[in-house]
């Protein structure tokens, strides 16, 4: 595994966001898949998970490492997303995959992930980094069988028709790859563009930002009560004198939960009686942060 270790990218090859779709026979279209991206070392002697900023996620993600177990009789560096792909809603869900990142804790009732990937780096003794992208993903699928716990992401070669579907389904967007690009480390490269859906969801506002006793922004808060973010934008004067006057009838004793520490400096007023709120942002983070989040609605003020 040493030497697979030498040959690592810096970082991983990443697209670049985009509001247009690419258009001509040159480029290739993918679905965005919504999960935290891993490098996967496999060679006879076992198999390495790395994150983008290549971490240790190997002792993370039994379940593929196990997948990947199968492949070892060869030497091999592929990359690709872990996601959690939920049976009812038919797509991915990041929080899964986050909530996994943030506890460490793996039991028996957890839930199991699969590795999507769509890149192979490395084939035995050759290096396939220069080699067109259209290449490598051919060669990915000859080296990854079917095998339970992978996936290979198919390659489309019409991207309006991908982004339609996937605007329709709620999946995180589309990414669009030139088809003769080689494999290069970061955004230095004008190969690989990403095209985003805005997520909407339901959250929760545990409480509320003040500055110099107005109500700055609301404290957000997912379903399963970890911190998400803080959202400001969409609040108006009115509706920032509504929720004042909500705080001071239902200001709850205590945090509601372990301060993040993006909360640590400010002023808060945590809510006794949380709040429904709708809110919309455009991705999130690899931290599990809301980028750029814009409140919808909020139920009960």
């Amino acid at each position: 595994m040493g030497q697979l270790q030498n040959m690592l990218p810096k970082e991983p090859m990443a697209p670049i966001s985009t509001e247009q779709i690419t258009t001509g026979e040159e480029w290739g279209y993918q679905l965005k898949w919504d999960g935290v991206r891993i490098l996967a070392g496999v060679d006879p002697s076992g198999v390495s998970l790395y994150s983008r900023k290549l971490l240790d996620k190997t002792s993370l993600y039994p379940e593929v490492v196990q997948a990947l177990s199968g492949l070892n009789e060869r030497r091999l560096l592929l990359d690709g997303e872990v996601v959690y792909f939920h049976p009812e809603l038919g797509r991915p869900v990041f929080q899964k995959v986050l909530q996994r990142e943030r506890s460490r804790a793996i039991s028996t009732h957890a839930p199991l992930f699969t590795y999507v990937l769509f890149d192979i780096l490395v084939d035995g003794d050759q290096d396939l980094r220069k080699l067109p992208y259209l290449e490598r993903h051919h060669r990915l699928k000859e080296a990854v069988s079917a095998t339970p716990g992978l996936l290979i992401a198919d390659l489309f070669l019409e991207g309006e028709h991908l982004w339609n579907w996937a605007e329709e389904r709620g999946w995180e967007g589309i990414v669009m790859k030139r088809l003769s690009s080689p494999y290069r480390e970061g955004k230095k490269h004008r190969d690989w563009y990403k095209k985003k859906i805005a997520v909407n969801m339901k959250a929760t506002a545990v409480g509320l930002i003040m500055r110099e006793g107005r109500v700055a922004s609301l404290v957000i808060a997912d379903d399963e009560g970890s911190y998400i973010g803080r959202a400001s934008l969409g609040l108006n004067e009115q509706t920032k004198k509504k929720l004042l006057q909500y705080a001071e009838s239902h200001q709850a004793g205590a945090a509601w939960h372990a301060l993040h520490n993006d909360l640590k400096k400010e002023q808060l007023a945590w809510l006794s009686q949380p709040l429904t709120v709708q809110v919309t942002f455009l991705e999130w983070s690899q931290d599990g942060m809301m980028r750029h989040p814009k409140l919808v609605s909020i139920e009960g003020v």
